[in-house]
């Protein structure tokens, strides 16, 4: 029951459409494409297969580029390294062949990429965690860990750190894959399908909760620093008490940016948590970074833009509305954003007007791009994988 429970809850929130028992008429509407007259085309400069995606499946697998290679995954276990100049692929690994993925048929990655420490971290819904060689994508060992593994991993200081939908925050050894230590956090009846990945900084490892709060632990051994609450479970029903932080907390300095579902988007000190602003947003989705702005994807999938100094509101688009945004990336003078339908939007970072557009697959984008220098990877609900240059 709490699974399906976790399904509705993120069919919910992603702008799905839902049907009444009996009227089955639409609760949301999806806004219609909208008719931009572009100014310009940028230019792909390659396009590569990496399996089947991740299909209509709830996915966080995501490129992640690391010295002059792209990395990307599929659902079904293909791991695969591309030149990030010429697109040509240097080597490709099948985890689905691994003995846990054998009775599923599939490997059913969804957590990853990560690359660090010249290794590849990524984990499953089946519950496991894989490290890769970069070079050559070789094996280098795997892990079961309690529950799915749905967001990045982070590394540093010579561990792995994952969150799992049991609520356990992990910490792995990185080079043989033990588990170091593990702590937990009771999760609420219902809660979001998705994890927060966690941020490490000044030796603890910073993470959101599915209870509405941030924790923080320490790297070395786990240990509980802190909790502060980010958003206040109300309302009649369960549905409308979620507040869980899927967004990954943002740390610039010594500032520290959380943003809830059902919550608000606030700032804080770092170390000491002295609250500097609040704002009313709700978004699981991870933001976007810009020189003095944050950009984010709420669940009505409206974009906004904050002004990180006092949390006011620079620009919002609502041209968008229930398309399925994926969480923005500030790319230059841009914010790019992709949507349920496959089209690729580039907005104008002061102003928030969609200046560009391109359909990439039409089964759909599901992550956001990827930025490295001038060159924007997007990978589809089909698996391919695109680079494109600014404009």
């Amino acid at each position: 029951m709490h699974n399906w429970l976790k399904k509705l809850g993120m069919a919910l929130t992603a702008g799905a459409v839902l049907y009444g028992c009996s009227s089955e008429v639409d609760v949301v509407t999806m806004a219609p494409v909208p008719q931009v007259e572009s100014r310009f085309e940028p230019e792909e400069l390659w396009s590569h297969s990496v399996g089947d995606g991740v299909g209509t499946f709830y996915s966080q697998l995501s490129p992640v580029v690391a010295d002059d290679r792209v990395f990307a995954a599929s659902r079904d276990g293909d791991v695969a390294a591309f030149d990030k100049l010429s697109g040509d692929r240097q080597w490709k690994v099948d985890l689905s062949d691994q003995p846990e993925n054998q009775e599923k048929r599939s490997a059913r990655l969804s957590g990853g990429l990560t690359a660090f420490y010249g290794k590849l971290f990524l984990g499953s819904e089946n519950g496991y965690v894989y490290a890769l060689d970069q070079t050559d994508g070789s094996l280098l060992w795997s892990k079961q860990v309690p529950g799915e593994v749905l967001a990045a991993p982070v590394a540093d200081a010579g561990r792995v750190i994952i969150t799992t939908t049991s609520g356990k925050l992990v910490a792995l050894d990185a080079e043989k894959g033990d588990i170091l230590w593990s702590t937990g956090d009771d999760q609420p009846n219902l809660t979001l399908r998705g994890q927060s990945t966690p941020v490490l900084a000044a030796g603890g490892v910073v993470y959101g909760r599915a209870d509405g709060r941030i924790g923080v632990v320490l790297l070395e051994n786990g240990q509980l620093a802190n909790v502060s609450r980010v958003a206040s479970p109300r309302g009649a029903t369960e549905l409308e008490r979620m507040v869980d932080v899927d967004a990954q907390p943002v740390i610039l300095g010594d500032e520290l940016y959380a943003v809830a579902y059902n919550g608000q988007l606030v700032a804080r000190k770092l170390i000491s948590g002295e609250e500097l602003w609040k704002r009313q947003y709700s978004s699981f989705q991870n933001m976007g970074v810009g020189p003095s702005q944050l950009v984010l994807t709420d669940a009505k999938s409206h974009v906004y833009s904050v002004d990180r100094g006092n949390g006011s509101e620079q620009w919002s688009n609502t041209q968008l509305s229930y398309r399925n945004l994926t969480a923005p990336v500030c790319f230059g003078d841009y914010v790019v954003v992709g949507d349920g339908e496959g089209y690729l939007y580039w907005l104008d970072e002061n102003t928030g007007r969609i200046l560009a557009m391109q359909r990439l697959d039409s089964d759909g984008l599901y992550v956001a791009p990827v930025a490295d220098g001038d060159v924007l990877y997007v990978q589809t609900r089909s698996g391919d994988l695109v680079a494109l240059k600014r404009p």
